[in-house]
């Protein structure tokens, strides 16, 4: 192994024992929950603010947060001394405030600040007797731990101050039930957001359905299919159950195919998938049966032989929606 290669390993191998050490500190003598709860509750957002690298961890917790459904903003200690602290509304927000030392001179007069208008300020340090922890309303002592290369750079702290955010965006995304649901709605573009879509969401539905009786002629069948323009139409026996139709069937039995009756035609196990579905389950299933629609029914009807259409996904549904 050459030298850069063993420099990367040493890196990672240090970062891990970092990590290691964090893990250890969430024990009962940890303020992590009284941070979760403090950020829980808050009428307000959280302004998540740090200095040097610290501010660029910050800008990253922030964005963690508030995507998970806790309000936050990112800013640097510099900027909030030069008009920024008006942006702090008094008995609504929180601030949560990273440094290493703790003795920042820039952050100084953003505690006094804090102080003077009892906002309450959530300190991240790794020094027990720093004025950010003395100033602080809620301490989070981190450990001291060996920066990569023995260094003095930021690097295994700030890894601890990432994982450490990460830890309280998501206590705080399952104390408030965030749900995927509710992350597309502050997530509506990227493949993230994409992939999350249920199949209820884009489905064809209500009068969009092709639907007929079975007894009907395959001549109404060939117009329903064409006026709703999915290729498919979905066609109902007296006892309820579904069967469909498929312009790959009329293509099939084109030889005097107006004399057939549609039973003798169609196919009778149509693939079906719940409401609730992601549409990227809906492009696998599809993809894997070489199929181009799948029939929609309620969740709790799913495993039921006879089963209520209440809607239709096509193909175009999904890669219309960017959905690949």
């Amino acid at each position: 192994m050459n030298k850069d290669l063993q420099i990367a390993k040493k890196t990672v191998e240090t970062e891990i024992q970092a990590l290691k050490k964090l893990s250890s500190s969430f024990n009962k003598k940890s303020y992590f929950s009284n941070a979760v709860n403090l950020l829980s509750k808050m009428k307000g957002k959280c302004l998540v603010v740090g200095v040097g690298k610290s501010y660029i961890v910050s800008l990253k917790v922030s964005a963690t947060l508030s995507s998970l459904g806790t309000p936050s903003v990112a800013f640097s200690a510099n900027d909030l001394q030069h008009g920024g602290l008006g942006a702090i509304q008094k008995n609504s927000d929180v601030l949560l405030i990273f440094s290493v030392s703790g003795e920042s001179s820039e952050i100084n007069s953003i505690l006094r600040y804090a102080n003077r208008h009892h906002i309450p300020i959530v300190g991240v340090s790794c020094k027990a007797a720093s004025t950010l922890l003395r100033y602080s309303s809620i301490k989070i002592l981190l450990p001291k731990v060996v920066e990569a290369g023995h260094s003095l750079a930021p690097t295994s702290s700030s890894l601890n101050f990432l994982s450490w955010g990460d830890s309280l965006a998501i206590a705080c995304m399952k104390r408030k039930k965030w749900t995927n649901k509710k992350f597309i709605t502050t997530h509506p573009s990227g493949t993230l957001a994409t992939s999350l879509i249920q199949v209820n969401e884009i489905m064809a539905k209500g009068k969009n359905i092709p639907l007929i009786p079975a007894n009907k002629t395959m001549r109404a069948a060939i117009k329903e299919m064409s006026k709703k323009k999915l290729g498919i139409v979905c066609c109902k026996e007296k006892n309820g159950k579904i069967n469909i139709l498929t312009d790959g069937d009329l293509r099939r039995h084109s030889n005097n195919l107006y004399k057939k009756k549609i039973l003798e035609v169609c196919s009778k196990n149509p693939t079906w998938i719940s409401e609730s579905d992601t549409a990227l389950s809906a492009i696998e299933k599809m993809n894997s049966l070489k199929i181009t629609s799948l029939l929609v029914t309620q969740n709790q009807n799913i495993n039921k032989r006879i089963k209520k259409v209440i809607g239709i996904i096509h193909l175009h549904h999904c890669l219309s929606r960017g959905i690949k």
